[in-house]
């Protein structure tokens, strides 16, 4: 891991090009079945040079005595997180036995449809919520600015964007960059890393994530050529052993998007609800405020506020406390307060994600972008 990065670029790759010129040993396609244009963006480096000269993010390496004097800091973080019985890992209440009692059995419907499994379904998202815990960051490592690895959100902004973006041009799965987005800050919370170092990290993420999601991987090559010599394929070999044993191998991530079909099933599966909440989650997993909270969670957040925007007098009764995995609105506080961060920050953004944006202004993703926005717009005035 001893690359100095040039400026993150991207290049047009030509997949018949028989006199390209440019770097040796450059694949000719990127994407898994046909060649992508990628156009030059060299914005990137200049924004984090940027946020560096004007002071608006504290160094990346920190000495050893730093770390050691706030180590304790991370220890109470993880002991307040998992200790408390009334409590689930992010400190939020947790819904009573009692509150479940008056739901519609959905999945009996599908008892013999063998695809649905519907005899294990409980099962499976009960195993699928106490997994998704031991998927989470150590601590907001982004919020809290006594922590050793604390980095300003301003540059994981930077680092999210590019990744979006570079997951767009390699047609990937969603579900590879909701892996990659987690393995990042699963890495962050817990280990220094350096300025120079970001972006190979950056890229190692997503190449670990298309190794566990994708049918047919993308070369090796690829990842290195798309940071335009930031990282070679070496480095991404180093890198990903690296990351990997820091997580003890662990990568099996509960799908987000598993849990919003589990919650569009009370819904009755109503499509444009489901597509608005998608883009919800997805903007809500990118954004710094939000990446200590539960996948699971966030897809009742999101799934929320679909619902309010396609219908207002929706209401969240017994059964979406049950399909959401036992969370009740009403006697949530918790949940209240984040969702209104979540439509404040989508009407009024904080958090530069511009890729992401654009991805859910296209006809692809159904352009369902300019409905949440408008409707979290007026809903912010309303306040």
């Amino acid at each position: 891991m001893n690359c100095i990065p040039s400026p993150i670029t991207e290049r047009k790759v030509q997949a018949n090009d028989e006199n390209h010129t440019g770097k040796e040993n450059v694949p000719q396609t990127v994407s898994r079945e046909s060649s992508i244009n990628l156009t030059p963006n060299s914005t990137i480096e200049k924004k984090i040079l940027s946020e560096v000269n004007s002071n608006k993010i504290d160094a990346l390496q920190l000495p050893q005595s730093k770390i050691r004097r706030n180590s304790t800091h991370i220890e109470k973080t993880r002991k307040r997180q998992f200790s408390d019985d009334s409590t689930d890992s992010v400190g939020l209440k947790t819904v009573k036995k009692s509150k479940l009692n008056h739901w519609k059995n959905l999945d009996s419907s599908e008892v013999n449809d063998p695809f649905m499994v519907a005899e294990y379904t409980d099962s499976i998202f009960s195993h699928l919520y106490e997994k998704e815990v031991l998927m989470l960051p150590t601590h907001n490592y982004l919020m809290d600015t006594e922590s050793p690895y604390h980095l300003k959100s301003s540059m994981r902004a930077l680092l999210i964007d590019w990744l979006i973006e570079v997951h767009e041009k390699f047609h990937c799965l969603p579900e590879t960059l909701f892996l990659a987005i987690n393995l990042l800050d699963r890495f962050l919370s817990q280990n220094v890393v350096k300025l120079n170092k970001l972006q190979l990290l950056c890229i190692t993420c997503l190449f670990i994530a298309c190794k566990f999601e994708e049918v047919k991987l993308p070369k090796l090559a690829n990842f290195a050529y798309i940071t335009d010599g930031a990282a070679t394929v070496e480095d991404i070999k180093k890198a990903e052993i690296f990351t990997l044993t820091s997580l003890d191998y662990n990568v099996s991530l509960p799908n987000p998007l598993n849990f919003i079909r589990r919650i569009s099933k009370a819904d009755n599966y109503d499509i444009e609800t489901r597509n608005m909440a998608k883009f919800i989650m997805e903007y809500s997993i990118c954004c710094s405020k939000f990446i200590h909270l539960k996948p699971s969670y966030l897809a009742a957040m999101s799934m929320y506020i679909a619902k309010q925007i396609k219908d207002e007098c929706s209401q969240w009764d017994e059964t979406f406390v049950h399909y959401s995995g036992g969370i009740d609105i009403e006697s949530d506080s918790a949940f209240k307060h984040f969702v209104n961060e979540l439509i404040g920050d989508i009407a009024v953004p904080e958090t530069n994600l511009d890729s992401l944006r654009l991805k859910f202004k296209k006809p692809k993703h159904g352009m369902v972008y300019f409905k949440v926005f408008d409707w979290c717009k007026q809903k912010t005035l309303k306040h």
